[in-house]
């Protein structure tokens, strides 16, 4: 035994104190940050998802995303900030501008005590080349297709401005529906949902040429609803485009029915918007036409999933021709509509 602790014992007890208290401790950041799925949209547009998982007792003072074209992207290199967050929960933003045909990494990040936390590195490659688009005056983004010598728009119009900012008469109820006149111009969203959006809304002919008179044959255009540089096309545009397709002149001249396979080449594939059986759907020509129904004049809606029909700028007395398609028919439908119906656009490129 050693006498001298013994004769000693605060002395060692202070020694042990010492020896258990000199070791440093690092503050504990209960922080968790996951980087979610990258989207790639063809059009160059590019959606970042994060969340934060936990945040236990810290103060978020900064959370975003970061990026690079090289592996483990740090905030010092190029970086969106998002702000200070309180709860935990997903984020989110968009990116465009980035360089095609290159790979780029991404972490989710969130700051606390002047320290980053990140989520684990994900990676997506952009594409070659991109679809091009088109933007209206509601900054809605649609896809284009060239056809031939045409530039189609690949998406139903779903604006509710007039390209001056003019709002479009909404209308739902059905009786001031049954009752208009040949002039009213006005909009709904099939069975007055706005969750109909993704088949575009529906037009009354006077609102889809914003009044205009009724031209036709081209190079003269009417704008109408469609955005700038753009315009509904008329009745001979939409026969350029069958026969690109395969029709002949005399068969586009014709009404009802005509054709064999040109519906088809025009019509979205599957049944994701078109219900059974969408017979000789190929969308060989990329217009991705939806079935958007349409609303009678009596002010009743048809035919969602079923019929899509479309306006042209070409009017006969009191109604204007328009073009159909349907889910159990690859031919293109040509008939007159009534002024008052509604139906959907699809605008065509200025020459």
């Amino acid at each position: 035994m050693n006498i001298d602790a013994v004769k000693h014992p605060i002395a060692l007890v202070i020694i042990l104190f010492s020896l258990t208290t000199c070791k440093r401790s690092e503050p504990e950041i209960n922080l968790v940050v996951t980087t979610g799925d990258i989207i790639v949209n063809p059009e160059g547009i590019y959606v970042f998802n994060g969340t934060l998982v936990s945040i236990g007792e810290e103060q978020i003072t900064e959370h975003g995303f970061c990026y690079s074209v090289s592996k483990d992207p740090v905030i010092d290199g190029t970086s969106i900030e998002l702000g200070p967050r309180k709860l935990i929960g997903s984020f989110s933003t968009s990116v465009s501008d980035l360089s095609l045909n290159t790979t780029y990494y991404v972490k989710a990040y969130a700051t606390a005590n002047s320290i980053p936390v990140y989520g684990d590195e994900k990676s997506f490659k952009t594409p070659v080349t991109l679809v091009p688009t088109i933007t209206d005056v509601d900054h809605n983004v649609y896809h284009t297709v060239k056809i031939g010598d045409q530039t189609w728009m690949a998406e139903n119009l779903r604006v509710i401005h007039y390209p001056d900012k003019t709002p479009i008469k909404l209308v739902e109820d059905r009786v001031i529906w049954f009752n208009f006149a040949l002039h009213d111009q006005a909009y709904t969203w099939y069975d007055n949902m706005p969750t109909n959006y993704n088949y575009g809304a529906l037009y009354t002919w006077p609102a889809a040429m914003y009044g205009a008179e009724a031209i036709d044959p081209i190079p003269e255009v009417v704008q109408g609803v469609c955005p700038d540089g753009w315009h509904l096309p008329g009745d001979t545009e939409w026969k350029q485009l069958e026969m690109f397709l395969g029709m002949s002149q005399g068969i586009a001249d014709e009404k009802s029915w005509r054709g064999t396979d040109e519906g088809g080449k025009l019509k979205q594939q599957g049944t994701s918007f078109w219900i059974s059986p969408n017979t000789g759907a190929t969308n060989e020509s990329r217009f991705n036409a939806l079935p958007g129904g349409w609303r009678h004049g009596d002010g009743y809606f048809k035919n969602l999933g079923i019929s899509a029909r479309f306006w042209t700028s070409t009017k006969t007395g009191d109604f204007a021709w328009i073009r159909g398609l349907d889910n159990n028919s690859s031919k293109v439908f040509r008939e007159f509509g009534g002024v008052y119906e509604g139906h959907s656009v699809r605008c065509i490129k200025d020459k």
